[in-house]
């Protein structure tokens, strides 16, 4: 690469660093550069700018310049020439290479005509991204740091802190017993799959495999973020461990108290300062689309490991950006880690494909002969006669759900929709209610707002269905949910009803029930249709099957309540076909056999099929160099959101009050989104919105008479860009945002 190119990829590196918007209008020709140009030459400013240039340095380095430096800058000097060629009308992507535009990738290319080059431009552009926006912070948050990067965690104390974890949950301190160690040592540094049962510790597996390294560490839940965090702190210690996604300030702050500390830990995350962070998916995969500022994202990888956890639980669409993503991580030179109990085969036929090496570590046929003997649930079909778009459950279903509760099961009703889930907690409300019967009965589901949602996973899935569930609990409960509590939330029930869903989600739905009995148990005996089994420590757990323990819901005229919206429906018909194929009414599952039937599931998906031709239509798209032009447009790609924020109606005078309350002086917007935005903005699917729902157009005639100063009024309109007031939803604590009927909505109004 000749010296010519490198000062081409600097140019455009700093030219572009902050890219916004209305940088396109500069880079094909604007009128206000040509006059900046023209103002410029005719107006004597370059000593100025040296002068400038000096102090500013000279403050950098604390102290005065060497002579070398300051020769250096005396002889800077303005490019005149090219300054009079932009005012006479040359263009500036001619001087400065647009580094993000599609429109401009074959004037790019002139830049990188191989892997190598585009490596280059990718580091320069990359950590002076990094270096500007940790500066611009520390500047204004008026802070000192010699490094934007927090040293490495100490190695032997990490796996001090893993034994130990180990130990507390299985008892065993031998390291040479220990699978995560006696395995890992041959994966260091290595691309990697890992296929294991839920429950078998893939997680301190991945803080073994990335402790010599700064790691990032993805799953695709916010809460299963927030658990895997608060479990990494115990392994890698307070100040190593960064968080991130889209609510991880309000969570800290939560958790560890201190406004001011936490905000600077979650202005650290965002400036990827930490050598450990836990994130969700969408932080990092939608810079395969190669959006604004991907360069910051790609050049870490070019010391770092990436580790995706519960791969499964994302969609076609995006599982293929996932790839492009590990293409890209490969590109760069670092190493990934793809973990889950449920693999799709696709994914791993297209890594090899695209050659992109890896080995693969797969528990389930390693220990085949323990999985086949380890068998926690008997499962059986209910399918409901229901006619058109009614998907009620029976009564009968309910009254049975509530008759195991009294019998002090725990009970776990996943259904595929919040409207359904919230139909099916009422009716079982009521249910109760007539029979006069005391059970604990709990709803979660996505359309709480974060501060209900928060309590509700503390009270429910950190209480009410902690896993293990303790022997002396002879208390029933139930908890009605959707798909929240899938992949990696760590409850524990007895029982479980529910709606039929692609297999794969299926098997994690079955992985919340019996979860106490982990995946390092040994098959002890069997007698009467009751299994039992014996963990580490010699201790007996017994397993029931003379009766079903998952229930799986299928409506005769559409399979589910979701109509297709949420699965597709070729995926659930083969999913029952599958099942059905086993046993014609119930019949028990071991672990090695639901990991056999996922793996025929995803063989059996024809490419032809809607749910594959998404996903290879969108690895077309990327791999012909599509990028983003904003960060949001990757986003929305990834995450495929149809969601809009809102506030009901009913709760719209509650929050003009709180507003009203705010001290303008010491209120950022951290603080604004804890206290206010937590407790009444919901996601819901989207609809149509007029502009004048905007929230802030509702309550700017209210607040005239608080007398907000214009300034802080701007803000306020920041603040609440994107969140609209509903006629359409009911908020609720107990229940969330409920959606209403045509003359509902009239009586509220």
């Amino acid at each position: 690469l000749g010296n010519d190119k490198l000062v081409e990829m600097i140019i455009s590196s700093i030219a572009y660093h902050h890219w916004r918007e209305n940088f396109e209008k500069y880079i094909t020709g604007n009128i206000d550069l040509e006059r900046f140009c023209r103002w410029f030459l005719e107006n004597e400013i370059k000593d100025k700018l040296k002068s400038n240039l000096q102090q500013e340095v000279t403050q950098l380095l604390n102290s005065g310049l060497n002579d070398e430096l300051k020769d250096f800058i005396d002889d800077l000097n303005p490019n005149e020439n090219l300054l009079k060629e932009i005012k006479n009308g040359v263009k500036l992507y001619n001087i400065a290479i647009p580094p993000y535009k599609f429109d401009y990738e074959p004037v790019r290319e002139s830049i990188s005509q191989s892997i190598e080059d585009t490596k280059k431009w990718i580091l320069i552009s990359g950590f002076l991204q990094r270096c500007d926006h940790f500066a611009s912070w520390c500047e204004e948050e008026n802070e000192s740091f010699d490094k934007v990067e927090i040293e490495c965690v100490n190695i032997s104390d990490v796996k001090n802190n893993i034994k130990s974890e180990i130990k507390q949950k299985t008892g065993i301190s031998d390291e040479q017993q220990i699978w995560q160690f006696s395995k890992v040592k041959d994966y260091i540094n290595k691309d990697l799959i890992l296929i294991a049962p839920t429950g078998y510790g893939k997680t301190e597996f991945a803080f073994l495999w990335s402790a010599d390294k700064k790691f990032i560490y993805t799953l695709p839940l916010r809460s299963a973020v927030n658990q895997i965090y608060d479990r990494s702190l115990k392994i890698f210690g307070n100040d190593k461990v960064g968080l991130l996604h889209s609510d991880a300030d309000i969570y800290l702050i939560e958790k560890r108290g201190d406004v001011g500390d936490n905000i600077k830990l979650y202005e650290l995350s965002k400036n990827l300062s930490f050598p450990v962070i836990i994130s969700t998916g969408d932080q990092f995969f939608p810079y395969a689309l190669k959006p604004p500022g991907y360069e910051k994202i790609f050049s870490l990888f070019s010391y770092s490991n990436l580790v995706i956890d519960e791969v499964q639980a994302y969609n076609p669409r995006a599982c293929a950006i996932i790839v492009k993503f590990i293409e890209w991580v490969k590109i760069i030179g670092g190493n990934f880690l793809l973990m889950t109990a449920t693999m799709p085969e696709f994914v791993k036929k297209i890594l090899e494909e695209k050659n992109i090496q890896y080995e693969e570590i797969n528990i389930y046929e390693e220990e085949k002969q323990k999985f086949e003997e380890i068998v926690k649930h008997k499962i059986k079909f209910e399918f409901i006669e229901n006619e058109g778009n009614e998907f009620k459950i029976p009564e009968e279903i309910l009254n049975r759900v509530i008759s195991e509760a009294q019998n002090g099961k725990r009970i776990l009703f996943i259904l595929n929709t919040v409207k359904q889930a919230q139909e099916v907690y009422k009716k079982i409300k009521e249910i109760m209610t007539i029979k006069n019967t005391p059970i604990k009965l709990f709803l979660l589901h996505s359309r709480f707002t974060l501060e209900d949602r928060r309590s509700k996973e503390i009270g429910i899935i950190e209480k009410e269905f902690k896993n293990p569930k303790p022997e002396n609990e002879k208390e029933g409960k139930i908890l009605v949910t959707t798909q929240v509590v899938e992949a990696s939330l760590d409850v524990d029930a007895d029982v479980l009803f529910t709606e039929i869903c692609p297999l794969d989600a299926l098997v994690q739905r079955m992985g919340r029930v019996l979860r106490r009995i982990g995946a390092n148990f040994e098959f002890y005996r069997e007698s009467n249709e009751k299994r039992f089994y014996k963990d580490n420590n010699g201790k007996i757990y017994e397993v029931d099957l003379s009766v079903p323990n998952v229930y799986i819901l299928v409506f005769e005229n559409g399979k589910e309540s979701g109509e297709g919206r949420v699965y597709d429906r070729e995926l659930l018909d083969l999913s029952v076909r599958k099942l059905e194929s086993l046993k014609e009414n119930s019949f028990m599952l071991s672990e090695y056999k639901k990991y056999e039937i996922v793996k025929s599931f995803y063989k059996s998906l024809s490419e032809s099929s809607f749910y594959l031709k998404e996903f290879y239509e969108t690895l077309e798209v990327l791999s012909v160099g599509y990028m983003s032009n904003r960060k949001t447009e990757a986003e929305r790609i990834f995450r495929e959101i149809h969601d809009i924020q809102i506030i009901s109606e009913n709760k719209l005078d509650d929050f003009i009050e709180e507003i009203k309350k705010t001290n303008w002086d010491s209120v950022n917007f951290t603080i604004f989104k804890k206290d206010i935005l937590s407790k009444f903005i919901v996601s819901v699917p989207y609809f149509n919105v007029d502009e004048e729902d905007w929230v802030f157009y509702k309550i700017q005639e209210k607040l005239t008479d608080k007398k907000i100063d214009e300034k802080n009024l701007e803000k306020l309109k920041r603040w609440l860009c994107g969140i609209f007031v509903s006629q359409r939803y009911l908020y609720d604590n107990e229940k969330g945002a409920v959606i209403l009927d045509k003359n509902e909505r009239v009586m509220i109004v």
